[in-house]
């Protein structure tokens, strides 16, 4: 008799605790909704974007440090190539920080940025 009211309690105690343990996850890791993935996914292409624009600035960086200085008319090229990514890069930081608060004025539950 001990035994069965032992094994009843057990079963009883771990089925709460599995209850518990659900809620606790529910709470701590609710689902994403359809709108705010795709708005997580518009900031990750533009995060993208604005890698490959830090790139192509170090790469004009390197190419004006290579190119002789009598070549005038390819370092002048070089420089105005130069402050078109400077200000497209600002622009696309603009726009990531905008999405972002966005995303986090939307409510959009479970966000590491």
């Amino acid at each position: 008799m001990k035994i069965f009211f032992t094994v009843m309690f057990l079963a009883l105690t771990t089925s709460y605790a599995q209850e518990d343990a659900l809620m606790q996850d529910a709470i701590n890791r609710p689902a994403t909704s359809l709108r705010c993935k795709e708005m997580l996914s518009e900031r990750d292409d533009k995060v993208r974007v604005q890698q490959k624009l830090n790139a192509l600035m170090q790469r004009n960086l390197d190419l004006i440090k290579k190119n002789p200085k009598a070549n005038q008319s390819m370092q002048s090229r070089l420089q105005a190539s130069l402050i078109k990514v400077k200000n497209e890069l600002h622009l696309t930081t603009l726009n990531i920080q905008s999405m972002e608060e966005n995303i986090v004025r939307s409510g959009c539950p479970g966000i590491a940025l």
